[in-house]
């Protein structure tokens, strides 16, 4: 019969022990997550993209017909009320053809010149404060003024003997502001200064 202690294993300092057990294995760890991570497939991201596309390009549509529709009530607007500017403006102007025709048919009669002549000069009176009420300015301008290119045409140029600017020497044609717009320029007839007195209008 053996000796149990036979199989009794000493370790290196010799003494007498229990044999080593074999080192276990760890069980597999398993791991629970509450929230699922879902991976979505490439169709149902295709999908997506293709109905955000098409809720842009909606916008996209409703704006640009929005915008189109304020466009166009603008320019009738802006056309409305142009019309209603000339409008204003011949209904002025109506009572000036008004006494035009009234001038003719006194010529036709047995008035006297003087009569007409007057009559004339009322109506055209009429007609200057009509355009002043809307804006129309005349370039103030006489003979002896110097010369601006700015607000004056020159016509005619005639050299003066002596002089140190150029100047207005007759008005051809009266010039007119709108607002602050210079409608026409005044034409005129320009006494151009000799060289050596100055610089002449060329």
């Amino acid at each position: 019969m053996s000796d149990p202690r036979r199989n009794k294993k000493t370790d290196k300092n010799g003494r007498r022990g229990q044999a080593p057990r074999p080192a276990q294995v760890p069980e597999e760890i398993e791991v629970h997550s509450e929230d699922e991570i879902e991976i979505e497939s490439p169709e149902d991201s295709i999908s997506d993209i293709l109905k955000d596309r098409e809720e842009i390009l909606d916008k996209y549509q409703r704006l640009a017909a929005e915008f189109d529709n304020y466009r166009k009530r603008q320019a009738r607007d802006f056309n409305r009320l142009i019309q209603q500017g000339r409008r204003k403006l011949i209904e002025e102007l109506l009572v000036v053809l008004d006494n035009f025709d009234r001038a003719r048919i006194t010529c036709q009669g047995d008035h006297s010149d003087k009569e007409i002549v007057d009559g004339i000069l009322q109506t055209s009176d009429q007609l200057h404060s009509v355009l002043k009420r809307e804006g129309l300015e005349e370039v103030p301008t006489k003979s002896g003024d110097a010369f601006d290119p700015n607000i004056h045409e020159a016509m005619v140029a005639e050299e003066m003997k002596e002089g140190e600017v150029d100047i207005v020497l007759e008005v051809f044609q009266k010039g007119y502001y709108f607002g602050n717009d210079l409608l026409r320029p005044v034409r005129v007839k320009v006494g151009k200064v000799p060289a050596q007195n100055g610089a002449g209008v060329s």
